[in-house]
């Protein structure tokens, strides 16, 4: 029975998270359990065809096996981090711009990471600033367009302590790992696309969004990053 790229790719990208939270080695006998205690969607249904994909995966020297445990390889460690950046850049787009459920949005990466090529992924990173997280915190793996962005077109995509006062800017993105103070913000209506203004630095962080005044601590001056209206004036 031939095994599915798909099916390769989302254990792939299993594996991947599974070592962001210091899971590996994992053990091949409870690969289902320790998986899914933490992701949201089932590996595959069939638990033959998992053992398949697997013994696929060690073939191809995707993965790395001994007594039982397994871990990604080099080789797996590279087509895993192009899986995982497609989905996360793909949840930043459903969740900031076309502000979908957050079922529907889970839903649609999964299948979405398994078509986009290189040519959209990186179209799609540049039209959404190169963001380094996805909606739940987690880093996006950067690629290329990302150093290139850093070279070229940073000045325009701060941290939100950067920005003169009273200049306003459309907020970009968020980066922390801060759940709570995340909600928190969103309740607040400090939320990708809406326009900011930073009033203040000191004593404390002031911003402005809409007609409400609002005071954040300090680390949100470096989590909060907004695209400036203009770049940044050169001095004569």
């Amino acid at each position: 029975m031939p095994v599915h790229r798909e099916h390769i790719e989302e254990l792939l990208e299993l594996c991947w998270t599974a070592a962001e939270d210091g899971l590996v080695p994992l053990d091949q006998d409870r690969l289902p359990t320790q998986l899914l205690c933490f992701l949201p969607h089932p590996i595959e249904p069939d638990g033959a065809i998992q053992q398949e994909t697997l013994e696929a995966m060690i073939q191809q020297g995707l993965l790395l096996a001994t007594n039982r445990r397994i871990q990604l390889s080099p080789a797996g460690a590279r087509q895993a981090q192009e899986v995982v950046r497609r989905h996360r850049l793909t949840e930043v787009l459903l969740h900031n711009v076309l502000a979908v459920s957050e079922a529907s949005m889970e839903a649609t990466a999964c299948q979405v990471e398994h078509i986009l090529n290189a040519e959209v992924t990186e179209a799609v990173c540049a039209f959404l600033g190169h963001p380094p997280s996805c909606p739940h915190g987690r880093a996006i793996p950067s690629a290329r367009c990302c150093a290139l962005a850093q070279a070229s077109v940073a000045p325009l995509i701060i941290p939100l302590a950067s920005l003169p006062i009273g200049e306003d800017a459309t907020i970009g993105f968020i980066h922390t790992a801060r759940h709570a103070y995340l909600q928190r913000l969103h309740a607040m209506g400090v939320v990708p696309g809406h326009t900011i203004r930073l009033c203040q630095t000191s004593p404390a962080l002031v911003i402005q969004v809409g007609e409400t005044q609002l005071a954040l601590d300090e680390r949100a001056g470096q989590e909060i990053f907004v695209r400036r209206r203009h770049g940044p004036r050169q001095d004569a």
